[in-house]
């Protein structure tokens, strides 16, 4: 089994290409296998067509994302997923990866329309996500755990299991220092898991 890394900042030499690389350099250390799925990189479309949003529920999705979603379904036991913050919210192109991947994933169960269940069973969920400046200062932190706490309910209710959430906030004024910790701490915590 492998850890799936999701990254989705346009910019190649950003932090978040940073996070990616030092989670890389541990799981090689603890002899993981893994895959990158750049979004921006890869070109991914994040725009769902009519006909993907009407098979909803019925585990069927566009012929050009089977790769992600048989990697999801057999390959994968861990994801990661990287991402900055961008007004309040992850990248459209994440969501519109979640929209598209997902939604072939999902079966519906029952008459209630939102009974179903995921056809993906990961068991380690890390959403690593940055942010410029202390985003949640403007609002208050019961909002973040609030966030965090919905986040990881849709993350289950779609097949991503025990969700952990971190944010590295306060980019734009973190010192070099503090970002390579942050980077050497992520290391050594990915270079210890044994799923």
């Amino acid at each position: 089994m492998k850890t799936v890394i999701v990254i989705a900042n346009p910019k190649q030499k950003s932090f978040n290409h940073a996070i990616a690389d030092s989670v890389i350099e541990g799981l090689k250390k603890a002899n993981k296998q893994y895959e990158v799925w750049d979004l921006n990189e890869m070109k991914f479309n994040p725009v769902i067509s009519e006909k993907e949003f009407q098979a909803f529920g019925y585990a069927e999705y566009d012929p050009n994302l089977e790769h992600f979603t048989e990697v999801l379904k057999n390959e994968c036991d861990q994801i990661v997923i990287i991402y900055p913050i961008i007004f309040f919210e992850m990248p459209a192109i994440l969501k519109g990866f979640f929209d598209r991947v997902f939604i072939g994933t999902l079966i519906k169960e029952g008459n209630n329309p939102v009974d179903w269940k995921p056809s993906i069973n990961i068991e380690k969920t890390f959403i690593i996500e940055t942010s410029l400046g202390d985003m949640w200062e403007v609002v208050t932190n019961q909002t973040k755990k609030h966030n965090d706490a919905i986040t990881a309910q849709v993350m289950r209710k779609i097949g991503l299991y025990n969700p952990i959430i971190q944010t590295y906030k306060g980019l734009a004024t973190s010192t070099l220092e503090e970002r390579q910790a942050f980077l050497k701490n992520l290391e050594l915590q990915f270079s210890k898991f044994d799923v």
